[in-house]
């Protein structure tokens, strides 16, 4: 039995793998059997790590020939094992995390029956023959009565994704418009809508930032369930912990962001936050320097001016160069233009209930969307005229803009969004200064002291400020997955012994090949006859044409014969002469597979499984 599971576990598994191979329908098969393989390639780790540590532990233990080595190859054995399997001293995968939330254990049948969502349905079983979304098989079910679903049922909210997943899963206008319904009765309250939600894969409840009071009181007026007053318990008190981290002397125009007044308080060098920091406060707190705005001609030129009046002076390319950065910096016509996209209105697709109630009403022309009935809007005279003067008036703020250009005429929500993300993508002074900077010193141009500090102390100041918001992230955040991270990451214990002691010792082992390389050549590179006089000629005209001197020895050759030049005999010889002695020992490698595999799979070698007989 010892031999006869693993023969029957190797033939199955080749005659998978090249069945999938030929038939594209079986795909999925091999990936099962590979996922298989995977599981007996860690059971066999398991047994092989096991006799490696039986064998020189006895080694050690009887202080046999030779049990130093043994003693150190079960120790750096461990210890390589530990570091990577327990991934000791790695930070958690950044993609894994989730910055800004605070999570409480809840599992799906934990959901409060005030939260489960039910509709009354006439749709046809058939529907369910499909398979149901992962993100929604747990919390999704459906109630039928012989050929017909009578109830569609949700538990906990629906999120965007899950509701499209569900109307994905069928076309017909029936299933799409009963989950549409399902969707608007399963929609989280707008008092708690893009602060809370309910992850059922990871069975928690999740609250991003800090749980107000207000929001506190509805959420516990959802359910009395222990359950769910328990894991509201543990929302407050992990949501409203107070993180100190202490920091630099802040920029001089930094402000606390109005929407994080309530949450932040700033004394001296310390920022108190309360709750997690996430991706969007980070920004909102680290994006305070000023932005670049057009600059006029004069401007441009007191720009060039200043920084050619410091130590080095500016050469006129230089200047050129500084000149051409500024003018192809962003212009208010741009973002005219980018308003007025923004103002036109879009076509509004239908529903799926509206097209099912038009179908019914005997619509034969079903039209998918709806066309606007109000005008584009486009910025009047006096609305473009108030942006061309903000822009090149350094006291605006840029990003209050749309508070004025609403007085001034008509003004879409997607014009005040359009705006922010305009501003957005344009760079900061000390970035562009920056880049100004990495333009002028290339080509072989320097600059002095002073003009690297008149074009960099900006952007050190924002660097600096930058981290220092980042490790506030990250030291409010509470981590979820601990081991989450790569096992590899650079700096890890893992990577250092890698990096710092498996490659040395490598590079040490190929070195001392190489003088048993050489020796073994010189022994073997004995014309005694026409085939090693043929080999000695070959290596000797590869080595020479991989050399300088090699190459200048026949560099004086004309044109005409420059296919006798070494360097372009030693290329004839390596992708003519080996290409097709390569292709010749890979065909038959392959066929020696074939026959190998083949003598496996029928049982005819058995001496992987330690003998060659019965």
């Amino acid at each position: 039995m010892r031999r006869t599971v693993p023969l029957l576990i190797a033939a199955i598994c080749g005659i998978v793998l090249i069945v999938t191979a030929f038939i594209p329908a079986t795909v999925s098969w091999g990936e099962t059997a590979a996922v298989w393989f995977d599981i007996l390639a860690a059971i066999a780790f398991i047994l092989g790590g096991g006799n490696l540590l039986k064998i020189h532990l006895r080694r050690v233990s009887d202080q046999s020939e030779g049990w130093a080595y043994s003693l150190i190859t079960v120790v750096t054995f461990l210890l390589t094992l530990g570091v990577g399997l327990f991934k000791l001293g790695i930070s958690p995968g950044s993609d894994q995390e989730f910055y800004g939330e605070t999570f409480a254990h809840l599992t799906v049948e934990q959901m409060p029956e005030e939260l489960t969502f039910e509709l009354p349905v006439d749709l046809s079983a058939e529907l369910l023959d499909e398979e149901i979304p992962a993100s929604v098989r747990q919390q999704f079910s459906a109630q039928t009565d012989n050929e017909t679903i009578t109830q569609l049922r949700f538990r906990g909210w629906m999120n965007g994704g899950q509701r499209q997943d569900l109307l994905n899963l069928h076309q017909k206008l029936d299933w799409q418009c009963s989950i549409e319904q399902l969707a608007d009765l399963a929609a989280i309250s707008d008092q708690l809508a893009g602060e809370v939600r309910y992850l059922a894969d990871h069975r928690a409840l999740s609250v991003s930032g800090s749980l107000n009071e207000e929001e506190e009181t509805y959420l516990r007026s959802i359910s009395d369930s222990q359950t769910w007053q328990q894991a509201t318990d543990r929302l407050v008190e992990r949501s409203r912990a107070v993180t100190s981290y202490p920091i630099s002397t802040p920029p001089a125009n930094f402000q606390i962001p109005e929407n994080y007044q309530d949450r932040i308080t700033l004394t001296d060098n310390t920022m108190d936050v309360m709750g997690p920091v996430g991706p969007e406060m980070k920004s909102a707190l680290a994006d305070v320097f000023p932005r670049t705005r057009p600059f006029t001609e004069d401007q441009i030129q007191q720009y060039v001016d200043e920084l050619a009046a410091l130590p080095g002076g500016l050469t006129d390319v230089q200047k050129n160069t500084t000149t051409g950065l500024l003018k192809s910096d962003w212009t208010a016509d741009q973002l005219i233009a980018v308003l007025n996209d923004a103002g036109v209105r879009q076509e509004r697709t239908k529903s799926a209930c509206e097209l099912l109630a038009e179908m019914q009403a005997g619509e034969k022309n079903l039209q998918l969307t709806v066309q606007p009935t109000k005008p584009d809007v486009t910025l009047n005279a006096a609305q473009e005229d108030f942006i061309k003067q903000s822009t090149s008036n350094p006291a605006t703020n840029l990003a209050a803009m749309g508070e004025t250009l609403s007085t001034l005429g008509d003004w879409l929500p997607a014009q005040e969004a359009a705006l922010q993300s305009f501003l957005q993508k344009t760079p900061t002074i000390p970035m562009r200064n920056r880049m100004i900077a990495s333009a002028l010193i290339t080509g072989g141009e320097t600059l002095s002291e002073e003009q690297f500090e008149f074009l960099l102390a900006g952007y050190r100041e924002q660097h600096n400020w930058q981290e220092q918001m980042y490790g506030l992230m990250v030291k409010s955040h509470r981590v979820k997955y601990p081991w989450s991270g790569e096992y590899i990451a650079v700096g890890s214990p893992f990577w250092w012994s890698y990096e710092y002691a498996f490659k040395p010792l490598t590079a040490t082992m190929f070195s001392l090949l190489a003088f048993y390389v050489a020796s073994a050549a010189f022994r073997a590179f004995r014309a005694k006859n026409f085939e090693a006089l043929l080999l000695l000629g070959t290596a000797f005209i590869i080595l020479l044409g991989r050399t300088f001197a090699g190459v200048m020895l026949t560099s004086w050759l004309p044109e005409s014969l420059s296919a006798f030049r070494i360097e372009n005999i030693t290329m004839f010889i390596m992708s003519v002469i080996n290409t097709a002695g390569n292709r010749a020992i890979m065909i038959g490698i392959s066929l020696g597979i074939v026959s190998t595999s083949l003598k496996i799979l029928l049982g005819v070698d058995r001496s992987y499984l330690g003998s060659g007989d019965e």
